[in-house]
């Protein structure tokens, strides 16, 4: 038996990928048939600064996935932007380097809390976080603070064990 192992690496936004970035957002909105990106909105080079970190996954130089963590207080943060291409999703370990690699750093940071809302419709993203310690908790519970996208419908806290 062979097996195809997807090499990939972890790399801090760069502008310089915007432009795959959307059209990886694009593809995953037609795939689910969601219209949760604003083509006219803010892109992740209109927010990325230090309360606003954001990964780039690359596969031969070619985005496959991203994801962002930003601060919502002192001793929290919320997940943002996580998006793998089809056809590496659950397979070759793009979608858990990518948060790792965010959970890594909130770790570094000392947050406490770690939040995120995802759709209904991303069923085995829901299944993946659940895998990594998130536990599913109600709308009325996130932080104040954090800004809730109007098409999340299912939202998530990971608390750090070493905080």
């Amino acid at each position: 038996m062979i097996k195809t192992i997807t090499m990939h690496k972890i790399v801090p936004f760069d502008k310089q990928y915007q432009e795959e970035i959307c059209i990886l957002m694009d593809q995953i909105q037609n795939e689910f048939e969601i219209p949760f990106r604003n083509p006219n909105g803010k892109q992740i080079s209109d927010i990325a600064d230090p309360e606003n970190l954001f990964w780039v996954a690359l596969n031969e130089n070619r985005v496959v996935g991203t994801i962002g963590l930003t601060r919502i207080n002192s001793c929290s943060g919320f997940l943002r932007h996580l998006f793998v291409v089809k056809e590496n999703r659950g397979k070759g370990g793009v979608s858990q380097a990518l948060l790792d690699t965010a959970l890594a750093k909130a770790t570094e940071l000392n947050y406490e809390s770690i939040y995120l809302g995802t759709m209904d419709q991303f069923r085995a993203a829901q299944k993946f976080y659940e895998k990594n310690r998130f536990r599913c908790i109600p709308k009325e519970t996130l932080p104040a603070e954090m800004p809730v996208s109007p098409v999340d419908t299912i939202f998530y806290c990971w608390k750090n064990e070493n905080a």
